[in-house]
């Protein structure tokens, strides 16, 4: 799976993205993101056409951030429409429009709150690095969590 690397499980943070697609300097977590998990399955002889790249249609977020980076401390998850720490893209990009870009997805930091979810154009960065790598294909999760005009699904290719 190449999302929920990071999020509000670690209440404290650091804040991180849930989905990086590649490594970046102040990962908490060294070989969390998309590229190296797939270059080691790659290396351990699975062809990379048996490999898809996933999606998130939502966002993980954290309260009480003061940093807009990621890397700050929080004091527990944001508050979600369906659990803490959770939240659909289609109310992420109206309420906590994404404020920068780090190692392919986006994030924001709203008030006291800290968000991290793909964008229709962070998307098209992934699927970029999919196609270069000759991977199977993309999947996503969770279709609800899109646009009603489907901005995110338009995006991947």
């Amino acid at each position: 799976m190449t999302y929920d690397f990071f999020g509000a499980w670690d209440a404290k943070g650091p804040t991180a993205p849930h989905s990086p697609l590649t490594s970046y300097e102040g990962i908490p977590k060294d070989g969390f993101n998309s590229e190296a998990a797939i270059e080691k399955l790659k290396a351990q002889g699975v062809p990379a056409s048996k490999l898809l790249l996933g999606i998130g249609f939502y966002g993980r977020g954290w309260t009480g951030v003061t940093q807009d980076e990621p890397g700050g401390t929080a004091t527990g998850a944001a508050a979600g429409t369906y659990e803490a720490g959770i939240e659909d893209y289609k109310v992420l990009k109206n309420t906590c429009p994404a404020t920068g870009t780090v190692a392919g997805t986006a994030y924001a930091h709203c008030g006291s709150n800290w968000w991290s979810y793909d964008t229709p154009e962070t998307i098209g960065t992934k699927m970029a690095y999919k196609n270069q790598q000759g991977l199977g294909g993309t999947f996503f999760w969770e279709l609800s969590g899109d646009t009603t005009d489907g901005e995110l699904i338009k995006a991947i290719d």
